[in-house]
């Protein structure tokens, strides 16, 4: 958890991406196919102008936001095929202000029920203009969530309703995350959680600006939870307030804040992941440190995390003294340990380079490109079996350099920290704003964030250059090495191919699976279901070579089916729908 900053962060790829249409690359004994997703050379498609969310949707297509033109668009991850299905443009009342609002068109959700009669997406951008500082930075902006229904016979989109309306913005720290908890709560609803920053308050322009994220009255610093949809037992715009929720609101005595967590800076990532095969799941976090202390967390309600008093751990990295005078958000910073004692703040589970006192004076005059930090732009919750060893690891793209990789410790509450598990780095050199994980578990798609600047390759502590692919996205798939011994054995299946002598049927099926495999199969056979999610929904092993799954209790919609051999060897992977 206390790693050294590196002024070498590792070597992966090399000159500009946009010079080769595919390569190859090999990194912590991994072998890797990078290619261009989006756009299509072929179609005259551009690159996008800042694409914020992608995520793999439950009608295998990736859904992406694009920041700053405000359109959505999907794209199929295997023909490249794109169409844009919402330009947002017209709901904004300002086209070039002084001071761009951090994110713009940012987080996007889709409803767990999209398939069972609630093809709901959810939507989080930026929309009006409160005012700049006479005509330049800072600007003071109002956000909103939305609701709107997908039409699956002509691929459109319909407005509902507003979620929630007249949130701050800034030119800085909206974070902007949406996500939705895969299993119904214990109100028996689904529900939404946002991250709203603290407004880049006491930073840079926003110098002057009161930080709030202590103030569980305002909704600045915090993530919040809400309603998929109104209660139609609340009113006077408590419709879409959980009344469950940890802290209270004004007015009558019943009522709820939205506010979930407080005392964060700016959290853009936010992610569910389950280590139980999905019987219950984790909310993890990745924030922005300051000048260091970068933070993964994981989210439990009515909880302080510290900031703008603590960042990172409690520690006292950045506890004022008679001869430093160290600053959180323009204040000093009187004691962490005391702080985080008397406000019962949370600690995160791993952060990233939390330097000693001395070392956080020495590098906070430098700029940031020095600063020991990675920039977490979102987090990933992978538990696929696509690529061994990263089950149960958290995937956080850097805006920095390249993707980080921490695999967690069996019960999903901690990071394991050892050489060969914590901060596994790969796509050095490229300024990252998101990532999302098809469900095969052997592909992998990343947004390439259109501003400067990384670190570079190598990356070099100081340096400030332009990241290659920028408004790319970019796909990575896993290839797999057999080791040759003697005589080789004929060629296995690749993945999505059903080899003969393997049938699973019927197809669609409603209460049963049959499996029967004829031929050489190493027994026992391990079968696993996936949800459009990427959420490991069954899983049941068989000594036989033919069997049949009861699948009665799965939810209607659309599985990924994998069959393994004994040696953990995937034997076949195919689409199963379930009705």
């Amino acid at each position: 958890m206390k790693k050294p900053f590196l002024p070498c962060l590792g070597l992966i790829l090399c000159g500009c991406f946009a010079a080769k249409a595919q390569q190859t690359f090999t990194e912590n004994g991994e072998t890797f196919k990078l290619d261009t997703l989006y756009p299509d050379p072929t179609t005259g498609a551009t690159a996008m102008n800042t694409p914020w969310e992608v995520l793999y949707g439950p009608d295998d297509s990736l859904w992406v936001t694009e920041a700053h033109n405000y359109r959505i668009w999907k794209i199929h991850p295997g023909n490249k095929g794109s169409r844009m299905i919402l330009d947002l443009n017209g709901k904004k009342d300002f086209t070039n202000p002084p001071a761009w609002p951090q994110g713009g068109l940012m987080g996007l959700a889709i409803h767990p029920g999209f398939y069972t009669g609630k093809p709901w997406i959810y939507i989080a951008y930026v929309y009006h203009l409160v005012g700049c500082n006479a005509g330049a930075a800072p600007c003071s902006y109002n956000t909103k969530i939305v609701r709107y229904s997908y039409n699956a016979a002509n691929g459109s989109l319909s407005y509902m309703d507003d979620v929630i309306s007249g949130l701050n913005g800034s030119n800085d720290h909206n974070s902007g995350r949406l996500r939705i908890d895969p299993l119904v709560e214990s109100d028996g609803k689904y529900h939404l959680y946002y991250t709203i920053g603290d407004m880049g308050a006491g930073n840079l322009a926003n110098v002057n600006r009161q930080n709030n994220a202590q103030d569980t009255t305002i909704l600045e610093g915090k993530v919040l939870r809400l309603n998929t949809e109104p209660d139609a037992a609340q009113t006077g715009g408590a419709e879409w307030i959980p009344d469950d929720n940890p802290f209270p609101a004004g007015g009558a005595a019943t009522n709820k804040s939205a506010i979930y967590s407080y005392g964060h800076r700016n959290p853009q990532g936010l992610v569910f992941g389950s280590v139980d095969g999905g019987a219950s799941y984790h909310l993890y976090s990745s924030e922005h440190g300051d000048q260091s202390d970068d933070e993964v967390n994981i989210i439990w309600p009515h909880t302080n995390y510290g900031w703008p008093k603590v960042a990172g751990l409690c520690d006292d990295n950045y506890t004022s003294t008679t001869n430093d005078s160290m600053y959180l958000a323009g204040k000093s910073v009187i004691n962490e340990t005391s702080f985080c004692a008397t406000h019962d703040v949370q600690e995160p589970i791993f952060s990233f380079y939390n330097w000693s006192r001395h070392d956080n004076k020495v590098s906070g005059a430098l700029g940031n490109m020095s600063w020991p930090t990675i920039a977490p732009a979102s987090i990933a919750f992978y538990d696929q079996g696509g690529i061994p060893n990263w089950r149960y690891s958290l995937l956080i793209p850097s805006l920095k350099n390249g993707l980080f990789r921490l695999k967690l410790k069996a019960d999903g509450l901690s990071v394991d920290s050892s050489a060969a598990a914590d901060t596994i780095h790969y796509l050095a050199g490229y300024r990252l704003r998101n990532i999302t994980i098809a469900p095969t578990g052997d592909t992998l798609f990343v947004a390439v964030d259109n501003s400067c600047c990384t670190l570079g390759n190598p990356g070099i502590i100081g340096n400030s250059v332009a990241s290659p692919g920028q408004g790319y996205i970019l796909r990575l798939v896993y290839l797999t090495v057999l080791a040759l011994k003697g005589n080789p054995p004929p060629e296995g299946p690749s993945p999505g191919d059903k080899p003969s002598g393997v049938k699973v049927y019927p197809n669609p099926a409603s209460k049963y699976l049959r499996v029967d495999c004829s031929g050489e199969v190493r027994n026992p056979l391990l079968v696993r279901l996936y949800d459009m999610t990427s959420r490991l929904v069954f899983e049941e092993q068989s000594a036989g070579d033919s069997f049949t799954l009861d699948i009665h209790t799965l939810k209607t919609g659309i599985y990924i089916f994998k069959l393994y051999d004994h040696g953990a060897q995937l034997i076949t992977t195919e689409k199963i729908v379930v009705f």
